[in-house]
């Protein structure tokens, strides 16, 4: 049975991967990163996967040469991803930690930061902070790679309902957008439900 429903504390997430109620989890990389990572349109660099769950997306970019930096606050999602790693052979800087007290002391670090249903699982009250965060701990000319899913207007969450006038305007404060496009390949409860953007740090 999950504990008491406050989304800004692990106990809650923890719950989430132990009553194996954790629906968003796929169970492999998201196919929109990998078909990015085949476009080469990213120089491997330093990566930090926000809300890294059990790793499927650090993984693969660590797969594909970048240094990779994954967080989450929840203990049950760090250490399905440390196992995942390890029978990968793979090393992944894994940190359990609230993003949001992470980022006080990683300002100007990666290259990338890597966002997928981070920012819809937040409380909503919360993202103009979260846009914040995501800029501050990138490198001047760092990219934000963000797939922002679900676009619709359901009520109630987490997920919670985002919109993309609402993604311009807070992530334009302090990034610049460069790309946007609906990606060729989503699973299928949510074709056609995201957007991948990449933004550059101002």
């Amino acid at each position: 049975m999950i504990e008491s429903h406050n989304i800004d504390k692990p106990a809650y997430w923890d719950s989430r991967y132990r009553s194996d109620e954790a629906d968003w989890d796929m169970g492999t990389p998201t196919p929109a990163f990998e078909d990015l990572l085949d476009s080469k349109k990213l120089e491997p660099g330093t990566a930090l996967v926000l809300g890294c769950g059990k790793g499927y997306d650090a993984l693969l970019f660590a797969q594909r040469g970048f240094d990779v930096t994954a967080i989450d606050f929840s203990s049950e999602a760090i250490v399905h991803a440390r196992v995942l790693a390890e029978q990968n052979g793979v090393k992944i800087n894994f940190v359990q930690e609230d993003l949001f007290d992470y980022s006080l002391d990683v300002m100007d670090e990666f290259n990338y930061v890597i966002e997928y249903v981070t920012y819809c699982a937040i409380d909503p009250a919360r993202r103009a902070e979260f846009a914040s965060m995501a800029a501050s701990v990138l490198k001047p000319g760092g990219q934000l790679v963000g797939l922002f899913f679900p676009l619709d207007n359901h009520s109630g969450g987490p997920p919670f309902a985002v919109s993309m006038d609402e993604v311009h305007r807070l992530f334009g404060r302090k990034l610049e957008l460069v790309s946007v496009e609906a990606p060729p390949r989503s699973v299928t409860p949510r074709k056609g439900r995201e957007l991948m953007t990449i933004w550059k740090k101002k």
